[in-house]
């Protein structure tokens, strides 16, 4: 017997759906970087790698969807989009977005040459870090050795989030006249191989542009991404989706390495029954966030890599086995570690100075973000 559905009304629901969403998308960018020496030391083959390259695929779905949600509540209100407007939301996203992806990239190249201080290596450091273009690359990302990404590597969400933000006047005038070409061009963008010999900024930024604008879009016309979604009947997206993940999947397998072209396409597609999916739970009522664990995903976002490294691949890389066990006792924990340290790192840091936490993650604890963003938007 189909449970009792609860009515919410549609607003309400994407809102919601995207409260609930956070997390659980938050563990897949997680996993997305479950890709550390240690597990790669252990390969698989027959069933077991064809489950792990299903998760592999499963979990690129993580960006784009954070990208589509900025991208809508960027645009979804104030109704209408206004010079004013733009700068406010450009001074709330200084404290948001680029405040705390300075600090976590400085903190984590800081925290690296300290412990090599500590271990005893420090000729290690190259005799050059401290020159002022090396300084600033930290969090641009432009130099070989960060392959367009900033210290922190997946922070280079927020690096291209900041600027689709900024260029967000622009998008609004494409995007307001309906020019649905533009959509089509940004997927031409996303899916094109580019040449070798471009700097791989280039070669990321158009995954911010494409989903940002898609979220922009739906944001700018007043539409309700699950009433959109739902339009579409969902055997069709689940369909098209599992066909997309056999075909990567089969390809990892038998060509021995992954076409990038079917993961993208695949992460394109998904997008929609993900939001199906996710809505239905919600409406539902089968499974509710929980706070004190979901208000942690920003600090699981920006030291999730420092923690698996120093807490799991550091300790471990060289004395496990190449078992199946093994194997997937590591995947799991590259997730449930960081996941469980932010947990309670997030809980004491909030405990001893609550403010400076909701600086360091944003403003995202809400108890704290309306009063440190009238403070800064009254300057």
């Amino acid at each position: 017997m189909e449970p009792k559905t609860t009515y919410i009304e549609q607003d309400s629901l994407l809102s919601h759906t995207v409260e609930w969403l956070r997390y659980p998308l938050m563990l897949l960018i997680v996993l997305i970087h479950a890709d550390t020496p240690l597990l790669t030391s252990m390969p698989q083959d027959g069933l077991s790698a064809i489950f792990y390259y299903i998760t592999r695929t499963i979990v690129r779905v993580a960006v784009p969807m954070f990208f589509i949600i900025s991208g809508y509540f960027f645009f979804r209100k104030p109704d209408t989009f206004s010079m004013e407007a733009y700068w406010i939301k450009i001074k709330k996203r200084l404290l948001s977005i680029l405040f705390p992806y300075i600090f976590w990239n400085y903190f984590v190249w800081a925290f690296q040459m300290l412990v090599l201080v500590v271990q005893g290596h420090s000729d290690w450091i190259a005799p050059d870090t401290f020159i002022l273009s090396n300084i600033v690359d930290v969090v641009v990302g432009w130099g070989e050795g960060y392959q367009g990404m900033p210290k922190a590597f997946q922070l280079w969400f927020l690096r291209d989030l900041m600027i689709v933000c900024l260029l967000s006047p622009l998008l609004h005038l494409l995007l307001k006249n309906r020019l649905r070409y533009v959509l089509l061009l940004f997927v031409v963008l996303y899916l094109m191989p580019w040449p070798d010999n471009w700097n791989l900024i280039f070669m990321r930024f158009p995954s911010a542009l494409l989903f940002f604008s898609v979220g922009a879009y739906w944001g700018i016309h007043n539409k309700n991404i699950i009433a959109i979604v739902r339009t579409i009947p969902i055997w069709l997206s689940v369909g098209l989706s599992t066909l997309l993940l056999v075909v990567h999947v089969w390809q990892c397998m038998v060509g021995g390495s992954c076409i990038i072209f079917f993961e993208k396409l695949f992460s394109i597609v998904a997008v929609i029954p993900t939001w199906q999916i996710a809505s239905k739970i919600v409406e539902h009522q089968r499974l509710k966030s929980v706070e004190w664990i979901s208000n942690s995903n920003f600090l699981l976002f920006v030291l999730h890599p420092t923690i698996t490294h120093y807490l799991l691949v550091y300790p471990l890389l060289g004395k496990v086995s190449n078992t199946l066990l093994h194997f997937w006792l590591v995947y799991a924990a590259e997730l449930i570690i960081p996941a469980f340290v932010c947990v309670i790192l997030y809980a004491i840091m909030t405990s001893i100075f609550p403010r400076t936490t909701a600086l360091l993650t944003g403003g995202r604890n809400a108890k704290n973000k309306n009063v440190i963003f009238a403070k800064f938007l009254e300057r």
